[in-house]
């Protein structure tokens, strides 16, 4: 037996400066890299200051000592770079805010103050972290999420790994619509061991997507180190091992992270390839808290010291100076301009002093605004053609099936509007996918319809970060329990995002979720998504019950400047119904239809269930409202349609397939006796399987899902207990 190793196609690699660097540092790069790290550092020292009065509510998480990684890497960055990042990321958001206002003619040591457009965003981030109205985003995103896209700052994520995927799809956008700006993303150590993580890394090496992966590692993760979170405490393996190639260095040295950052641009560009940096830095205080982590015994105060001697602002001084490069004059007048800057953004939000001091009652949102920008005013709708079957002569109608529907929608859409791109697992082989859901797309649409690896998180978050940069994205989760997996890109991130940041971001994707029925897939393929994507305001729920439908509510989704859901019942697949040849036309989200009509029951449905329904009531001779609700985010319900009937019937009943647990009823009752109860003859009645989830067997797997049966029995007792004959008796 015998052993050979096994080389690697990517590389790992130390940088570390010497004194011929800092000889080819020219001073006009050496004033922006003073500034910007300056910036950041005294930012974090007034934010620190305002905290310990009480005047940040809820966690700054302090970056105290790690100015130089952030500072460094965008200052040799260009300006127009797209960055996201973490929880901890005041410094890098200022040092970028200072870079993209930082024009080639500037020269910070010149005057006393910063130019006035950075002294405004200054002000205006120092007002988002305190939760005020004149910050960016109103307020609302605070510490952990800044968002400033015209200045590059694409939205920060209290989400630990959160916005990496997001970043490549930033990134994905750009390449796609053939820009040239780069994506940076900051992160943590704490980072690398999420799986998030790993999945966006992937990503980025098989796209070969235009990213740096910027890791700050300041060796704790709160106040877990390295040595106790990971076996391999190299952490370059990592990107390594994703086919991205890595460059180590100090991140107190900010001319070694700059350097770096340079080599980590050249690469990106002239390579095609996203690169990866590992900045050591340290960080002085607590995770969010005015002290030293040696108050709460996770560090020593020998450690504290020794990493306290090596601040990067006084490591860049004395090396500056030293070398002639710049004066110690001129840092002293940067340091005038930008501490001119912190104090002007302090004093803009407070009034008085010391213990007194307090924020302005005129500074806070109005919270009767506290509702506005969860979704579009669907103003993106205007002037487009809404229509229902009864609006085409059949001379204009072909028969078509539920499959059939899906990708002649996408692909018409696909035709017409260029930003449109499909993503998901085998959606470009096999002739369609999985079930022919794709089928002839990628004939046209080659460069766009993107197989992915079984990565639902990766891919659902490149979908968000490619739907804010200008996409529209449509996923498809294979089947529908898969949204699971994804959760935290889909509800933390696609779900509130325009609300978190006020309106000033969007997240125009579709996510396509096939629901198996009654086909043997078991519990972990089976689940309907409706009520838990119910539970997030920011998405629109639609459910299309025949191929018709389909059309019209898959162009609303594609349209829509929100993320919808829209499900796609297996049981539906091949069933036939008229469509026109022109599939141009759209149904409004929030409109039912009545697609039988009686007086004595009103029954609410959708999907696969809409048609029992029918059959039923015809079969056995029920004079009842049939509506198909179409659209159920709970925002989106037409409670005027059901009000309607409500109050013609006083009667209803909510038939859902679904198991007991996973059914989207429970919301619709509440709703409907705050709305109607007067009207109301009895309680609404709810229909649906089981509380089990479905398994493999196929006894067991029709018992937990509502039948034909259930809905019969229902009905019925709706009608003894209404003492309404029942069908086929005489009343009396």
């Amino acid at each position: 037996m015998k052993f050979t190793p096994i080389e690697m196609n990517t590389g790992m690699r130390r940088l570390v400066t010497d004194d011929s660097d800092w000889a080819q540092l020219s001073t006009k790069d050496a004033k922006r890299l003073a500034t910007l790290v300056l910036s950041a550092r005294r930012f974090e020292e007034t934010i620190l200051f305002l905290d310990k009065r009480g005047l940040v509510h809820g966690p700054a998480h302090s970056s105290l000592g790690q100015e130089g990684g952030a500072g460094g890497c965008l200052a040799a960055l260009p300006i127009d770079t797209m960055m996201n990042g973490s929880h901890r990321a005041h410094h890098q958001v200022v040092a970028k805010v200072v870079n993209a206002l930082y024009t080639d003619n500037y020269d910070p040591s010149a005057g006393s103050v910063l130019r006035d457009e950075m002294r405004l965003e200054i002000r205006h981030m120092m007002h988002e972290i305190l939760g005020l109205k004149d910050g960016w985003t109103g307020g609302r995103g605070g510490s952990m999420h800044l968002r400033c896209e015209d200045l590059g700052v694409m939205g920060t994520n209290a989400i630990v790994a959160g916005g990496l995927p997001i970043a490549c799809g930033h990134a994905f956008a750009e390449k796609q619509q053939g820009g040239e700006r780069i994506t940076v993303s900051f992160f943590g150590d704490g980072a690398i061991h999420q799986g998030t993580t790993h999945e966006a890394m992937n990503l980025a090496a098989l796209y070969r997507l235009p990213v740096l992966f910027f890791c700050e590692n300041n060796g704790y993760a709160v106040s877990t180190t390295i040595e106790q979170s990971t076996y391999e405490t190299n952490l370059n393996t990592r990107p390594c091992a994703h086919g991205i190639e890595t460059v180590h260095v100090d991140g107190m040295d900010p001319l070694a992270v700059w350097l770096a950052t340079r080599w980590a641009e050249d690469h990106i560009r002239t390579q095609g390839r996203p690169a990866f940096v590992q900045a050591d830095v340290y960080r002085y205080y607590h995770q969010s808290s005015p002290f030293p982590g040696s108050v709460f015994g996770y560090r020593t105060k020998e450690e504290e010291d020794a990493w306290r001697a090596r601040s990067p602002w006084e490591f860049l001084c004395d090396k500056l100076t030293t070398h002639g490069i710049v004066s110690a004059d001129e840092l002293n007048s940067i340091d005038a301009a930008v501490s001119e800057a912190m104090q002007a953004a302090a004093d803009s939000c407070t009034e008085g002093k010391g213990s007194a001091m307090a924020i302005p009652a005129g500074h806070w949102p109005d919270p009767a605004g506290v509702d506005d920008h969860l979704t579009s005013d669907m103003s993106e709708f205007a002037g487009l053609r809404a229509a229902e079957a009864e609006d085409f002569p059949d001379a204009q109608m072909r028969e078509m099936t539920f499959i059939e529907a899906i990708p002649a929608t996408m692909g018409a859409a696909m035709k017409r509007d260029q930003s449109i791109v499909l993503f998901g697992e085998d959606v470009a082989n096999m002739d369609g996918g999985t079930v022919g859901a794709t089928r002839g797309l990628s004939e046209f649409f080659d460069t766009r319809i993107i197989n992915t690896p079984i990565t639902e998180n990766g891919f659902c978050g490149l979908a968000v970060g490619a739907a804010m940069s200008g996409l529209r994205p449509v996923v498809e989760l294979m089947y529908s329990d898969f949204f699971l997996v994804a959760a935290d890109q889909l509800f933390n991130q696609a779900g509130k995002i325009r609300h978190l940041f006020n309106g000033t971001a969007q997240v125009p994707m579709v996510l396509r979720c096939r629901l198996p029925g009654l086909e043997g897939y078991g519990s972990q393929h089976s689940m309907d998504p409706t009520s838990v994507f119910a539970l997030f305001p920011g998405w629109h729920i639609l459910a299309p019950s025949n191929a018709f439908d389909y059309v019209g509510l898959m162009n609303a989704a594609m349209r829509c400047n929100d993320p919808v859901l829209i499900i796609e019942p297996q049981v539906l697949h091949k069933r036939r119904c008229p469509v026109p040849q022109d599939l141009e036309y759209y149904i409004p989200i929030g409109k039912a239809k009545r697609v039988v009509e009686g007086r004595d029951l009103t029954l609410l449905t959708s999907l696969g269930m809409v048609e029992t329904c029918k059959t039923l009531v015809a079969s056995l001779g029920i004079s009842a409202d049939v509506i198909d609700l179409r659209s159920l985010s709970q925002r989106d319900i037409d409670y005027d349609l059901i009000g309607q009937s409500v109050r013609k019937t006083g009667r209803v009943a909510i038939i859902e397939q679904t198991t007991r647990g996973a059914a989207f009823g429970s919301f619709l009752v509440d709703e409907i006796q705050r709305l109607f109860f007067d009207y109301l003859d009895q309680p609404v009645k709810r229909v649906t399987g089981a509380w089990a989830p479905p398994t493999v067997s196929r006894v067991l797997e029709r018992a937990a899902l509502a039948g034909e049966d259930d809905i019969t029995k229902a009905l019925l007792a709706m009608l003894r207990d209404s003492a309404l004959p029942e069908p086929g008796k005489e009343a009396g």
